[in-house]
């Protein structure tokens, strides 16, 4: 993984024969132009939509960190302070990170926003109801996920609609050299590297790549990925499933991997795999929305 190949916009064919068969990461940069989401969504816009509604924030590290329950506005205003204080020089403590929130399934008026939105860029398994397996993520400047991947080996299509986010990408094939601990966070902190503590880690090869407002990145199965918040930021994400990384997640059991892995993969298998259709799969599948945060 040299670089990230970066292009506009990309056909179905193309993305899948050149990108999803072949694992390599994609920076597609204008695919989303069109969505009211980029002119829309801001601070102001977000508290006028809650409702009663509460989310779980995740404080300290995202890997391991206590999560506090609050509104959506409380949580937005608190981030609008949080960037004034930044601003005026100060260093406030960091505020908590809103992220792998299930958003448009509490709130799906939200679709309006995004469209229209790339099927043609997954499974037509996932076309029906796509928005259910959306997870949200708000957080300020400097808010950071530590190196990890993703937990059922899924595909990931990451989607930026507000701010600036970097994305240190490492291949999965150096996973072993970046002091795995558990099943999916890593030790290894690529963006300052300790080679004294962790001497293998100077065989990996990483590769940064900055989205900004209107991009997707696509990131294969098993890539890990640290990712840094260089601005107050709103995007989200698809995890997503071909029969071939369904499979890989069914069998990831005999890798370590927690036991409710697999129990998601296999449902995913059902469906990409043997064509159960989606309104049959997702009841019990949707319990995952909040389990991989």
């Amino acid at each position: 993984m040299n670089q990230v190949t970066t292009v506009d916009t990309i056909t179905r064919r193309a993305f899948f024969t050149d990108f999803v068969a072949p694992g390599r990461p994609l920076l597609i940069r204008k695919m989303t132009a069109d969505w009211n989401a980029l002119r829309v969504w801001d601070a102001s816009y977000f508290k006028s939509i809650e409702g009663d509604l509460t989310l779980a924030t995740k404080t300290g590290d995202v890997s391991s960190g206590n999560r506090k329950a609050m509104y959506l506005s409380e949580y937005v205003e608190l981030l609008e302070e949080y960037e004034r204080r930044l601003k005026r020089g100060e260093k406030p403590p960091a505020p908590p990170y809103l992220h792998d929130v299930p958003l448009f399934y509490l709130l799906p008026n939200l679709v309006k926003d995004i469209e229209t939105f790339p099927l043609a860029l997954f499974p037509k398994w996932y076309w029906k109801n796509w928005h259910n397996y959306i997870q949200f993520f708000m957080g300020g400047t400097g808010s950071l996920t530590p190196l990890h991947f993703d937990t059922l080996y899924t595909h990931n299509l990451f989607f930026q609609v507000t701010g600036k986010k970097k994305f240190i990408l490492i291949e999965p094939e150096q996973k072993t050299n970046c002091y795995i601990e558990g099943w999916r966070w890593a030790k290894l902190d690529p963006s300052n590297p300790d080679y004294v503590k962790f001497p293998k880690a100077k065989e990996v090869k990483p590769v940064e790549v900055v989205l900004e407002a209107g991009d997707i990145l696509f990131m294969p199965s098993g890539t890990l990925h640290q990712v840094h918040g260089l601005s107050y930021s709103i995007s989200f994400n698809i995890d997503w499933h071909t029969p071939k990384s369904a499979k890989k997640g069914v069998l990831s059991l005999f890798e370590g991997a927690p036991r409710n892995n697999v129990y998601y993969n296999s449902l995913v298998l059902l469906g990409v795999g043997l064509n159960v259709p989606s309104r049959i799969i997702f009841p019990y599948y949707k319990s995952y929305l909040n389990y991989v945060s």
